[in-house]
């Protein structure tokens, strides 16, 4: 069993798939960009990482970095106005914070996103998640090389001292799960529900079909 969790992206927190696709088309017609993303197009966009990569691949490189820059800037303003409303945890992450830090393990919530769209989670989150309680929080600031990339993940073990081998990682889509696998780590995949994954994923033993089993993986003392 294992003593440590590492929350791998915000979307295995929260499910903000749907409001992410709406944020983006709102941004993209803001600033006279004439596409719309349906769900089936949003779905394999997800397939990798980064808002701004995502914007810069589809154009096939043919929009500017400045217009890519304001497009992200504003999808991330209409982002934080839909959540007014508030969010709630997926299924499990509460319980396994908590039983975590019980247990005296560490927990940290391991994404490269932007620290803007970070504060603006924490703060939807906030009558559920003391955001304080992490041990370290990261954003793409903190490290050169963000997600596939799996520099973010030895970065936190370091920082963290901890041993690969009691902590476990909590990813939500194939890709991250990589990253977090390449650093050494047990990663279990826990998809939102835009989530690209195949019918053998969901055989595989680190695939997570109920978010009340992430508390069960943790160490009983």
């Amino acid at each position: 069993m294992t003593s440590n969790l590492l929350f791998g992206s915000i979307g295995v927190l929260v499910e903000t798939s749907e409001l992410q696709r709406q944020s983006f088309n709102r941004a993209l017609s803001m600033n006279g960009v004439d596409w719309h993303w349906n769900i089936g197009t949003y779905c394999d966009l997800l397939k990798k990482p980064g808002g701004k990569k995502r914007l810069l691949e589809y154009s096939k490189n043919e929009l500017s970095t400045e217009l890519v820059e304001q497009i992200h800037k504003d999808k991330q303003v209409v982002f934080e106005e839909l959540l007014e409303i508030g969010l709630k945890p997926r299924v499990g992450c509460l319980e396994a914070f908590k039983k975590c830090k019980d247990n005296g393990g560490k927990v940290g919530f391991v994404t490269t996103t932007t620290p803007y769209t970070i504060e603006i989670i924490k703060k939807s989150l906030s009558k559920h998640i003391n955001f304080e309680n992490f041990d370290i929080i990261t954003s793409c600031e903190t490290v050169s090389q963000p997600k596939p990339s799996s520099e973010i993940y030895k970065y936190v073990l370091s920082q963290l001292k901890l041993d690969a081998e009691q902590t476990i990682a909590i990813e939500d889509t194939k890709v991250n799960q990589k990253a977090a696998i390449e650093s050494g780590l047990a990663c279990y995949l826990y998809p939102g529900e835009y989530s690209n994954f195949d019918y053998d994923d969901i055989n595989d033993a680190k695939f997570i079909s109920d978010g009340n089993m992430i508390p069960k993986l943790l160490l009983h003392k």
